[in-house]
């Protein structure tokens, strides 16, 4: 079966009614040889217990004490919590999504940065409860996480405990309050996952992750699957932990997009990473996509 681009005149018939007709983007995918090139990285999952740190029964009532989780967790010993949200959305409360992310985009961050994040300093902006802060610590990282929401701060500082990472800390923080004074100066490593599609203004926002960083960024965020240069505006409620941290207006870049913002504020070269078969749904579909970002 042959498919045919639509007509110009099917086009202006939709337009007249107020829709667009568009292609979209197919995801670039990796070639086996070069995923199996990648360092052989995995999660540490489930997370490592501190000796002699909180009993299976204390864990449980910390985590009972908060109505949300973005996180699944599972720890050593078989002690495991489901995520829990308000308006999940499809994928967010399957507990393997985080663990597939990991395989996707950490294997090429490691081999970015030489094999290996011993040593490195690394932001984890809008960290949530710390999932990605503490995969990087037990990578061997010193790692700063900070969100602007207060809870979630405190989950983080739970999974810390329970964890016994040293290497790691948050804190309560705006993203716009972002810089090097307020947190110590710049890092190696600047991770924005799943922020970027929260914000209201894109350019401004890379910009000052940009400023945050001294060698490379990893971008993760979902994108508009449209197949030019474009941006997507929503609104967006502050129903859930899993949303922006107050209510307004969001966009999301198409591919197209973020390559000419990062051309636009000045980053040195970037690389979007190639996917491949075992990635949540929403990249082979194209309406997510990551980057490694070289400032």
């Amino acid at each position: 079966m042959t498919t045919h681009a639509p007509s110009r005149r099917l086009k202006q018939a939709f337009r007249y009614f107020g829709y667009e007709i568009r292609r979209m983007e197919t995801p670039a995918r990796a070639p086996r040889s070069e995923v199996e090139r990648l360092p052989s990285i995995k999660p540490f999952w489930p997370l490592p217990r501190k000796p002699g740190g909180l009993s299976d029964e204390a864990i449980r009532a910390a985590f009972a004490g908060f109505d949300l989780w973005h996180y699944a967790y599972a720890f050593e010993g078989g002690l495991s919590f489901a995520a829990a949200h308000h308006h999940p959305g499809p994928h967010s409360n399957d507990p393997t999504r985080p663990l597939k992310r990991f395989a996707h985009f950490m294997p090429p961050l490691v081999e970015a940065c030489g094999g290996s994040l011993a040593g490195k300093r690394v932001l984890d902006i809008a960290c949530n409860s710390g999932f990605w802060s503490i995969q990087c610590a037990l990578l061997g990282a010193d790692v700063v996480g900070f969100d602007s929401r207060p809870e979630l701060i405190q989950q983080a500082d739970l999974v810390k405990s329970i964890v016994g990472a040293s290497h790691v800390e948050f804190k309560v923080l705006d993203f716009w309050s972002m810089s090097p004074q307020a947190l110590g100066g710049t890092f190696d490593v600047v991770l924005n996952l799943g922020i970027l599609y929260h914000l209201p203004e894109p350019v401004s926002a890379l910009r000052l992750t940009r400023d945050m960083a001294s060698e490379r960024i990893v971008l993760d965020t979902a994108v508009s699957p449209a197949g030019d240069r474009s941006i997507l505006l929503d609104w967006e409620e502050a129903h859930d932990v899993r949303s922006a941290s107050s209510a307004g207006l969001v966009v999301y870049p198409s591919r197209g997009a973020i390559d000419l913002i990062l051309r636009h504020i000045g980053a040195s070269r970037w690389s979007e990473i190639p996917i491949h078969t075992d990635v949540p749904r929403d990249y082979l579909r194209g309406k997510r996509a990551s980057w490694i970002i070289e400032v």
